[in-house]
């Protein structure tokens, strides 16, 4: 039987038998049904029910998070309809209801924050969520209260709060792939959480994990490509500050070190079989972030105030083989630093009255240097950009009655830049600067009526944002440096509903329209114009459940059908098989990595001795680029884990891919044929954990 009649017996089984175990779920609320706990939200900077709330919200819960492997962003979009994550040895992405950024941006249309701190340089910046103690993510525009970069969604990460553990624990694991790992990955962790006698709360963690690759080059014999070592570590300290104040300090830092030889033809005359490329230059690359914060906050009578002051730090360098093939053309270099210091200060309404505000100034400074040096073409450029932003924000929801609430919020954001470029080549010695100054108005508005205790309708209306830009990679001149801010408009409604045993489902519909999309346009001379000439539209349903099934089983289960196109899109393009650049309408287009179909389904089991997890994640088919001229085909990944507790430990066992599914994490169309980078491998680990 082939792999693909494996897999689609596996999951009509399991959803056969899932299903089954659904149907009495008002039956579940019987003696021995374990109730789920209230999950509350910071959709606007007051804590509320995630079921009550106007805002469509994805929570990972706390087994999700205590993985024997920290997860990343791949754990959010196994739970969170609508939504991709594209882990790619170019580049790092979470597509949100077809929402996504040109390749290699600066910036993404998800934003994020880590305890309290925005990450300006997007995905690519957020670390591992080693030592999490929660991870939200928030649909549909959020720059009203949160600012740039979240013209999608936003993603908010915080790490373990000092003293809310008491005690510590450690993690030691070991890990491979019958795909041909050697030696064996290995991860080990040590998180730590209390409050001193007479001193501050803590606490601390760090982890390390390496992945030898699995990638074999048969020109040079290496067979590590793919490999990934990373440190991961947090602190945090807080002090109480009078009656009821208190100043708390933390920060989070990653370093990684990659080989980037993970590309490989599947068409062409350098075409090989999966996890083997054919690289002829060295292909590595290093990235360090550090997420900083000093925190103030204080309750008076009737609102808290808040005050947080950021500094966060990136670099990223790398050399890449430039087109992956052994002919010996050289490498493609890149070395970017970025350090920013943010400022934000709000008040937010306390108190169980009809209305509830929250009001907030935020500024920011921001210095990006980016090198980027093509050499097999010998082209050079060295970008210099800085920013400095700050906006002055407002919400408020009115209750009218016990059952309607009312909110209506805007945002006045002001940014200014300015960037110079250096591009040297054998044929040109050029220098040229841009700038911007540009002020968004934000609004949003968003109604909740309780249908009963237990039903609540909502909907809402905003407005996205993506601010201007620079072309720090591909320009050649003053016009094609600098690039426009992008806008759109999203509308949503929704409904949730608790049911009597305490599930949970969450239905959600919307429609997302973008007027200025920043598209990329290839010139003369290998470089490209980015411009605000798109224009797209996205629109779809999604639902998501968890529930309690009794005696220590939970099912979640999500599913999203959307339908993003672009409805206008004319540039100019490489023509790969001609070498010339050709005009190209791509209106009418799919957007790149936006199926019309997710969906993922997880049922688990938490006992006294025994607890295990099987989770299906399913994608439908979907375009890697633009031009709709790579595609990538449905697929369902399985993965599952099992636990034995021993005294004070847990003996894990797990497995990813379980079926060793293939598929790809992006491809791209070259002059020598199709290039992709295949998806992870089915991996087996076995994992000790232990606390005190």
């Amino acid at each position: 039987m082939s792999r693909i009649h494996i897999s689609r017996a596996v999951l009509f089984s399991l959803s056969t038998a899932l299903t089954g175990i659904l149907l009495p779920v008002h039956a579940g609320a019987e003696d021995g049904t374990t109730h789920l706990g209230e999950i509350t939200i910071f959709a606007n900077h007051w804590e509320e029910l995630a079921r009550k709330a106007p805002a469509t919200a994805t929570v990972l819960p706390e087994d999700v998070l205590a993985a024997p492997v920290s997860p990343d962003l791949d754990a959010m979009a196994a739970r969170s309809a609508n939504t991709v994550f594209q882990r790619a040895n170019s580049q790092k992405r979470l597509v949100v209801r077809g929402m996504s950024a040109f390749d290699n941006a600066l910036s993404d249309p998800v934003g994020y924050m880590v305890n309290g701190v925005p990450l300006p340089m997007g995905t690519i910046q957020l670390p591992h969520f080693f030592g999490a103690g929660n991870v939200t993510l928030l649909k549909g525009p959020q720059g009203t209260t949160f600012g740039r970069n979240s013209e999608a969604g936003l993603l908010t990460f915080d790490t373990i709060a000092p003293g809310s553990r008491e005690g510590g624990e450690v993690n030691l694991g070991l890990f491979g792939s019958d795909a041909g790992a050697s030696p064996f990955g290995g991860n080990g962790s040590v998180i730590w959480s209390g409050q001193a006698e007479r001193g501050p709360a803590i606490s601390l963690g760090l982890e390390f994990a390496r992945d030898p690759g699995v990638i074999r080059n048969p020109v040079t014999g290496a067979d590590d490509g793919g490999r990934n070592q990373r440190a991961t570590g947090f602190l945090g300290v807080q002090w109480d500050v009078g009656d009821s104040g208190y100043l708390k300090l933390t920060t989070v830092g990653e370093d990684q070190k990659l080989n980037k030889e993970q590309f490989r033809y599947v068409s062409g005359p350098f075409a090989t079989g999966r996890y083997e490329s054919v690289y002829s230059d060295p292909s590595w690359e290093t990235r360090r972030s550090s997420i900083n914060a000093l925190e103030y906050g204080h309750s008076f009578d009737g609102f808290d105030l808040k005050a947080i002051t950021g500094f966060t730090t990136f670099d990223r360098e790398f050399e890449l083989d430039f087109d992956a093939s052994p002919l010996p053309l050289g490498v493609t270099e890149m070395d970017v630093r970025d350090r920013t210091v943010s400022q934000e200060i709000r008040l937010t309404s306390t108190g169980e009255g009809p209305l509830k505000w929250t009001l907030g100034v935020n500024v920011f400074s921001q210095s990006t240097k980016a090198d980027f040096n093509l050499g097999a073409m010998s082209t050079d450029r060295h970008t210099e950009i800085d920013q400095k932003g700050a906006a002055l924000y407002g919400f408020s929801e009115y209750a009218l009655n016990e059952r309607f609430r009312v909110g209506a919020g805007l945002r006045v954001d002001h940014i200014a830049s300015d960037a110079w470029q250096r591009f040297t080549s054998p044929m040109a010695n050029l220098h040229y600067a841009g700038s911007d100054t540009s002020t968004a108005l934000l609004p949003k508005f968003t109604a909740a009526y309780d249908l009963s205790d237990a039903t609540t309708i909502h909907a809402s209306y905003a407005r996205g944002y993506m601010p201007a830009g620079y072309n720090y990679g591909f320009a050649n001149s003053a016009a094609s440096l600098s690039y426009d801010a992008e806008y759109s408009w999203n509308a949503e409604l929704g409904l949730k509903h608790e049911f009597a045993n305490g599930a949970v489902l969450n239905l959600a519909a919307f429609h997302t329209s973008v007027k200025d999309k920043q598209i990329t346009e290839t010139i003369p001379g290998a470089a490209q114009f980015i411009s605000n000439a798109g224009e797209a539209k996205s629109y779809g349903i999604e639902a998501e459940l968890v529930a309690p099934l009794g005696h220590g089983w939970e099912i979640a289960a999500n599913a999203g059908w959307q339908r993003a196109r672009a409805t206008a899109f004319r540039t100019t393009s490489m023509n790969p098989s001609a070498g010339t650049l050709v005009p190209v309408d791509w209106s009418g287009n799919a957007l790149p990595m936006a199926p019309d179909i997710t969906w993922g389904l997880a049922l688990a089991h938490r006992g006294d001795v025994w607890s295990g997890r099987v989770s299906l994640h399913g994608s439908g088919s979907y375009w890697f680029d633009p031009a709709n001229s790579v595609k990538q085909d449905g697929f369902v990944t399985v993965d599952a884990e099992i636990s034995r507790k021993f005294g004070s430990g847990d003996l894990t066992l797990w497995a990813k891919n379980l079926l060793d599914q293939e598929y790809y994490s992006a491809a791209a169309n070259t002059m020598r044929g199709v290039v992709v980078e295949d998806g992870s491998p089915r991996t087996f680990g076995v994992n000790w954990r232990t606390t005190w």
